[in-house]
């Protein structure tokens, strides 16, 4: 580890491969998030028709209340989407008259994603362009962040010019965590 927590690409690649880091997009953290816990979805009838209650929304002094059909459909939406299904690619859309929940439940839900990305095992990594002040074009600026705040491993399926470098089957790095750290290190 470098000064102020600062790692190498490599040393992340690493990290994802023993299992210790997660890549994974945030439909998939989402999902994990509400679906991790099978004691915490319990099978339900509400106004005559069976459906699933997910706990994670019933903790705390001020929690979801009812909204059964709502949960059960955007748990659905995240999970397709998790699963690379067509909702990845459709946004989800609360509709109803004011005053009820739209935005609670919204705030809720960013309550419980910040606070499951605040624990250890489920924290989010980003990168750093570094000595931009090397390559003249930049001023006096050295150092940029990524503008999106990918994920390094992002950043290392993008690493080469051409797609056909970057493919998994290419024959001068397949690129498997193993040989692409290896790589790195001789570079």
């Amino acid at each position: 580890m470098g000064t102020n927590g600062i790692q190498t690409l490599g040393h992340h690649l690493q990290q994802v491969k023993t299992g210790d880091r997660l890549f994974e997009n945030a439909f998939t953290t989402v999902a994990r998030m509400i679906l991790q816990k099978r004691e915490m979805i319990e099978k339900v009838v509400v106004h005559g028709k069976p459906t699933y209650d997910f706990k994670i929304f019933r903790n705390g002094s001020k929690h979801v209340i009812g909204m059964f059909d709502e949960i059960n459909s955007f748990v659905s939406y995240v999970k397709d989407a998790a699963e690379g299904g067509s909702s990845r690619e459709m946004a989800y859309v609360l509709v109803g008259e004011p005053g009820n929940g739209k935005t609670f439940f919204v705030d809720y839900l960013c309550t419980l994603y910040r606070n499951f990305l605040a624990r250890d095992e489920n924290r989010r990594y980003t990168f750093n362009f570094k000595h931009l002040d090397r390559i003249g074009s930049y001023g006096k600026i050295t150092t940029i962040q990524s503008q999106t705040f990918e994920d390094p491993v992002v950043l290392a399926m993008n690493l080469y010019e051409s797609s056909d470098e970057n493919r998994p089957d290419r024959n001068f790095c397949k690129f498997t965590l193993d040989v692409f750290a290896i790589c790195l290190s001789k570079s």
